[in-house]
């Protein structure tokens, strides 16, 4: 290892407590990272909590299954944020004791669709910094707001934070003109002139994540011209990498997942596809990075991938990646309402068609390609007796009975997995099923609590009274205010509601949790945080 990569690994003096839980199998920069952030307040740094994408804030102990009922709207504050389509927010960062001019702050940061971010004080709710990313391109801006619900010229990458223990932190913040910014967590400054990640404005790029001083991200749609494919960007040399050829839509909105050895996953789309010339819609991918160069490592296709294309049945989740009987195993699905396990040392065996476990068709009987199945990204978790769980969204009712369940299902909620052994190999066992929401979000789990979003999002496309697609203000019209649910982690059973306090829907932002803060962005501009205190 050269003595830049060394360097990546620093850690701040911290607790060693956590180290005793860790996994010994655990890689050193993930150790690290834990054993930094157990030294302070509970931080939430990036996409679904860490660069695997588990949606588990492991540090959280304000919150827990006993005291949930009192969670309460501690505050909320109006932006001035201009919603572009029906994009508004993406999912908080939330990082403590960041030295303000009003002295030591956690601030709670969010990105907003127009290039704006905001760092809010995460304890009086009030504005600490307001920065408007400025445009960098060489091509002007395009006139208007992007009105379709699919290419909305919007900013849409969730931003990522420096690990705690990695020294100094800034803020990566990839603006809609494709230009990545580097900012000062004090007061939003620029740390650097902004970096051309992408080739072209308006791509369509989902959440960065940030291992050993690389930025990465993925982008979708095809938008602006932007190939789909994988973007990396080193925060040493400076140089940005890419991956070829170009793929499907690459649409799990946490953006990739990085397995404990610094492999990327993430699932691809329609496409056409070839394998031999490295085409592989409808897949689950995994690339190295290596001086500077992206390269297919492995891949998994479902064998009826043909069939899913045509239905436009994509794969379009984020993957969750979690330790596992002494390797890395993923999960992730799709619109098809079917689950899929991995081994990362052989994702889909010799002929790449061999998952290690292949679910039962659990939702979409109707074959629905626009508002069933499972979008987004999943969360992963263990509880004390060391069952391992995995969670996910889901669109519509399940075909598949679930040993605890409560009511009728017709718009969907969170699905609860166990991940058990059998014959050797692990496999998935439907646990619980929540009440019904509409539209919920990529789940969140800490301290024993579910916390779920339904976020109210009409997502309909195809408008069948009229012809054609539904435009975003239609679909906006239709939406209805979300609602925040915090559910038992092991029963499901709904602990708190946040009932009608919420007056806006949400579109793709998720939610983040520390602290005792649950925080999250509507699309009328409103950021909202609900806790203890």
């Amino acid at each position: 290892m050269d003595l830049r990569r060394l360097l990546r690994w620093r850690v701040a003096p911290g607790a060693l407590g956590l180290f005793c839980i860790l996994s010994a199998s655990a890689s050193p920069w993930m150790m690290a990272t834990a054993r930094a952030q157990s030294g302070g307040s509970p931080e939430w740094t990036t996409d679904s909590f860490d660069s695997q994408r588990d949606g588990w804030q492991k540090h959280e102990s304000a919150i827990s299954a006993e005291n949930a009922g009192n969670i309460r709207l501690l505050w909320k504050i109006k932006t001035d944020n201009k919603p572009m389509g029906m994009q508004s927010f993406r999912e908080p960062l939330i990082i403590a004791d960041v030295h303000t001019a009003a002295g030591n702050k956690t601030l709670a940061i969010v990105a907003g669709s127009a290039n704006d971010v905001y760092a809010i004080d995460a304890d009086a709710g009030t504005m600490v910094w307001q920065k408007t990313l400025k445009w960098s391109a060489a091509t002007p801006q395009e006139a208007g707001e992007g009105r379709g619900f699919i290419c909305t010229n919007a900013l849409s990458a969730t931003p990522v934070v420096t690990p705690p223990g990695e020294g100094e932190r800034f803020l990566y913040v990839l603006a809609s003109d494709g230009y990545l910014h580097i900012l000062n967590l004090h007061d939003g400054e620029e740390q650097k002139t902004p970096v051309e990640m992408l080739p072209k404005a308006d791509g369509k790029a989902y959440g960065l994540n940030l291992v050993r001083g690389i930025v990465y991200t993925i982008t979708g749609q095809g938008c602006g011209g932007v190939p789909n494919a994988v973007y990396a960007y080193d925060t040493v040399n400076g140089k940005v990498s890419y991956s070829s050829p170009p793929q499907g839509g690459l649409w799990g909105v946490a953006g990739p997942a990085i397995g404990s050895d610094g492999t990327i996953y993430f699932e691809s789309g329609d496409h056409p596809y070839d394998a031999k010339a490295g085409l592989l819609s409808t897949s689950f991918q995994a690339y190295s990075f290596s001086d500077d160069t992206l390269t297919l490592k492995d891949y998994y296709t479902p064998t009826n991938h043909e069939w899913l294309t045509k239905r436009d049945l994509d794969m379009d989740t984020t993957p969750v990646v979690f330790p596992y009987d002494g390797r890395d195993v993923l999960v992730g699905g799709g619109k098809e309402g079917r689950f899929f396990l991995l081994d990362s040392k052989s994702m889909g065996g010799a002929d790449h068609e061999t998952p290690l476990f292949r679910s039962d068709l659990i939702s979409n009987a109707n074959m629905n390609f626009q508002t069933q199945g499972t979008w987004g990204s999943l969360a992963a978790w263990k509880d004390q007796s060391g069952t391992q769980w995995v969670l996910a969204p889901n669109g519509g009712p399940t075909i598949v009975k679930f040993p605890t369940s409560y009511g009728p299902t017709p718009n969907g909620g969170i699905l609860a997995f166990k991940v058990e052994t059998k014959n050797g190999r692990p496999i998935l066992l439907p646990a619980w099923q929540s009440r019904d929401m509409v539209t919920a979000e990529p789940p969140v789990v800490a301290n024993g609590v579910v916390f779920a979003l339904a976020g109210g999002e009409f997502t309909g496309q195809a408008n069948d009274a009229e012809g054609g697609l539904f435009t975003a203000e239609q679909r906006i019209q239709r939406s209805i205010p979300a609602k925040l649910y915090a559910l038992d982690a092991l029963t499901g059973k709904e602990l708190y509601s946040s009932g009608d306090q919420i007056t806006s829907f949400l579109h793709q932002s998720g939610l983040a949790v520390a602290g005792g803060r649950v925080i999250f962005g509507t699309f009328d501009g409103t950021i909202y945080c609900f806790g203890i205190r």
